[in-house]
């Protein structure tokens, strides 16, 4: 995923419904000495394949009425709702109008990550399953089934799991229905406390730490593509470069995917098009689906964004690393699961 040109996205350029203007955080608070968390507003659509027509004012009778055209793909953050002529309509952040009769609503995802207490151990996963049975012994018999987890439920383990099973202070899983972080040696260069970010392609979980103490693990969604796809998250150890409050971000530039132009809040840029971002339009955290970018769940993307460096102060959209104030450590390793890797090609 990459942020669109200027051009392109001339007409998106947001006012001042920012998500700095949008009061108090939903998540937890930031970490001490952290700046005060952006919210991400409620509303998010998305356009039909059948496409839909944005307006500067909405019309009561929109037949004839002059407006931009747009295709199937386009994500918008909603910033108000209106009755005109008896069409409802929705506000975009630029200030154009779509019929709410051309848009899907979309609920953000509820999920949201885990904060880890002092010594607290990575001793637990999620269930990415659509449902993981709990069996009464390692054999994983099913006909010994007592009971069932739901998705994205946190799940402690009771110890290593081991053959494919995963024990519980009561019962078994399949270590196949979880997503588990594991602990990760602190990068080279980073000091003993200093803030930093893990990502496992493998298990498509995130863990920040300060030093080596590991204070918060969640899910997320990284590129569905196998390695040396511009499609695939990319290995390595970077540093964020920006962040922003909004982006543009689209996909216009390859075929043989479905095309979109997405509004993305809470962006954190650390190695050219490829971002740390909430991604309020899907809900399929612990499995890739992206297009190389790091997707995280809303409530996730706010603490996250205070936790990182550099700061964004309250009513700018936009910071930038210097060589004097460089951006937190992010560190992505690991191989996406070959089931669950897609091919592409230009």
């Amino acid at each position: 995923m990459k942020r669109a040109a200027p051009a392109r996205a001339a007409w998106l350029a947001p006012l001042c419904l920012s998500l700095a203007c949008q009061g108090p955080p939903r998540s937890a608070p930031p970490p001490d000495g952290g700046s005060p968390v952006a919210r991400i507003p409620p509303g998010y659509v998305v356009v039909g394949a059948a496409g839909a027509t944005a307006f500067d004012a909405p019309p009561a009778q929109p037949i004839g009425a002059r407006g931009i055209r747009l295709g199937g793909g386009f994500g918008f953050m909603v910033a108000d709702e209106r009755t005109v002529g008896g069409r409802p309509y929705v506000r975009l952040r630029d200030g154009r109008w779509l019929a709410t009769s051309e848009v899907t609503r979309v609920n953000p995802s509820s999920f949201v990550g885990f904060h880890l207490a002092a010594g607290q151990r990575l001793d637990f996963g999620w269930v990415t399953a659509p449902a993981a049975p709990v069996y009464a012994d390692a054999s994983l018999d099913a006909a010994r089934s007592v009971g069932a987890r739901p998705r994205h439920a946190r799940v402690v383990l009771a110890g290593p799991c081991r053959d494919g099973a995963c024990p519980l202070a009561s019962g078994w899983v399949r270590g196949a229905d979880l997503a588990i972080p594991r602990p990760a040696p602190r990068p080279a260069g980073v000091g003993p406390t200093e803030p930093w970010v893990d990502v496992d392609l493998a298990s498509q979980t995130l863990v920040a730490y300060e030093g080596d103490v590991p204070r918060f693990a969640t899910l997320v969604s990284t590129g569905f593509a196998p390695e040396g796809s511009p499609l695939a998250t990319p290995t390595g150890t970077f540093r964020i470069r920006s962040k922003h409050e909004v982006v543009r971000m689209d996909n216009l530039e390859h075929t043989g995917v479905e095309p979109y132009a997405y509004d993305v809040p809470l962006t954190q840029y650390f190695h050219e098009g490829k971002a740390l971002h909430a991604a309020p339009w899907h809900d399929q955290f612990g499995h890739p689906r992206s297009h190389g970018c790091i997707n995280l769940a809303p409530r996730d993307a706010e603490w996250l964004f205070a936790f990182t460096s550099p700061t964004l102060n309250p009513g700018t959209p936009e910071v930038f690393a210097t060589a004097s104030h460089p951006g937190t450590v992010v560190r992505v390793r690991g191989v996406i699961r070959a089931r669950e890797a897609i091919r592409w090609k230009d």
